[in-house]
């Protein structure tokens, strides 16, 4: 879905500036924007301003930021959190609504950053349990891990879903989370970013996410599948799809197209890629640099 009508046809010529959220994620993302933007002709600064969704938005207020990645259902969540979209689609048409006037949201990429529950591949054999509904005959009192601060709203989005689990704790890492949760220690929460990519550490293949009920029976979430148009998540946080946000006026129609494309190409496999990568010490320019490449853009 696609808000062409949003942007000017020529916009003026300045420099453009890019923010992001303070993570490797969004720190990749907005340097592949930029960078699809600078080989298409944009002149735009080597500096990403940094901020949450809050500050983000003041910012393009003040024309101090024309464009940042963001995740539709967490933006929106701070936008209008009294609204109950349940599928991609009423999220990002709920988003653009709730945007401040004058901003638009791009096209969604592959990239779904939805929390999921993971289980030990042995406790959904054993218990049968491989959908969200199923939640409630996992193991009483197992552990809840969570990586860093929990999240309130997620757990009880989960909660309301029929799960009920025992004590909160939270670790440092993805693999310290995957090990607890393959070792039938804990049940976890985490994200298709945290376990996608060839890269991904620690015990990720002992474990499995409950899949959500979806509008096609044939069709079901994974860890590594990007988001669909008629999955319906029927239970559980709101749907996170990778999303541009931009100042209407900031951009032409060509360069809003430009970052369209980018939404065709990135995955959530290779955005986690390259976001261990950059945890790791890599500079997310040059990550952005040579994944544009290799896609053509």
């Amino acid at each position: 879905m696609t808000l062409l009508a949003c942007a000017e046809d020529t916009a003026p010529s300045r420099e453009l500036t890019v923010g992001a959220p303070d993570s490797a994620v969004m720190a990749v993302m907005a340097q592949v924007y930029a960078g699809a933007l600078r080989h298409a002709g944009s002149s735009v600064s080597a500096e990403v301003n940094s901020g949450d969704y809050r500050q983000l938005l003041d910012e393009m207020d003040t024309l101090d930021v024309d464009l940042f990645p963001a995740f539709s259902g967490r933006l929106l969540t701070q936008l209008a959190p009294q609204l109950d979209p349940r599928t991609a689609d009423e999220v990002y048409t709920d988003l653009n609504r709730s945007l401040p006037q004058g901003v638009s949201v791009g096209d969604a990429t592959m990239v779904t950053g939805t929390p999921q529950v993971f289980v030990a591949a042995s406790v959904a054999d054993d218990g049968q349990v491989t959908d969200l509904a199923d939640c409630d005959r996992l193991p009483a009192g197992l552990p809840l891990v969570m990586i860093g601060a929990p999240d309130s709203g997620v757990i009880e989005a989960f909660n309301a879903a029929g799960c009920r689990f025992g004590p909160v704790e939270s670790v440092d890492s993805v693999s310290a989370a995957a090990d607890r949760i393959a070792a039938a220690q804990a049940v976890g929460i985490l994200t298709p970013l945290d376990v996608a990519g060839d890269d991904a550490e620690g015990s990720i293949g002992d474990i499995r996410a409950l899949r959500v009920a979806t509008a096609d029976p044939a069709a079901s979430a994974t860890p590594s599948a990007g988001p669909s148009a008629t999955a319906v998540i029927a239970a559980g946080p709101r749907p996170e799809e990778l999303v541009p946000v931009y100042r209407s006026a900031a951009l032409s129609l060509d360069e809003v197209k430009t970052i369209n494309v980018v939404a065709g190409e990135m995955t959530t496999a290779d955005l986690a890629t390259l976001a261990r990568r950059a945890d790791a010490g890599a500079d997310p320019a040059d990550l952005a640099a040579e994944w544009l490449a290799e896609h053509g853009l």
